[in-house]
């Protein structure tokens, strides 16, 4: 097999990770997309804006919206107004969303881990280290 362009490359892993990953979470009705906001609001210290959550993804506030539409729909997430913002609002887990995202981690974590057979633990952390720089590197040249 022939070796991919980096840009290619790295699209075509991301397409096939979401694929693969999907049947994690298909009982939950959530998608590989929704979990990765899940997984946001999850470790946010308290609500967040809508922009706030955008920014983690990187993704623009257009694309959040359906998502965040979404999961409000499921019950997993709610807004509430922003205090410091009366044009604003701020996402948080409703307490389901809370529930969902802890019944779903022990089986992402499961999902993760059978990624070894690939790569060692090793070369895994190796490889997220590199594309957090990348993405650091790439963020840093936008402004």
């Amino acid at each position: 097999m022939p070796d991919r362009d980096l840009v290619a490359g790295v699209v075509q892993l991301a397409n096939l990770l979401t694929r693969k990953l999907a049947p994690v979470f298909e009982r939950s009705n959530v998608t590989p997309q929704q979990w990765a906001v899940l997984s946001v609001l999850a470790a946010a210290s308290g609500p967040m804006t809508l922009a706030a959550v955008a920014r983690e993804m990187l993704v623009s506030k257009q694309n959040m919206t359906g998502m965040i539409a979404r999961l409000e729909q499921l019950g997993l997430a709610e807004r509430g107004g922003d205090p410091h913002d009366l044009r604003s609002s701020r996402l948080a887990l409703t307490r389901r969303g809370r529930a969902v995202v802890e019944k779903l981690r022990p089986a992402y974590e499961e999902w993760l881990a059978s990624l070894g057979g690939a790569l060692s633990q090793r070369d895994l952390q190796s490889l997220a280290r590199n594309v957090n720089r990348l993405i650091e590197a790439l963020e840093s040249t936008e402004e």
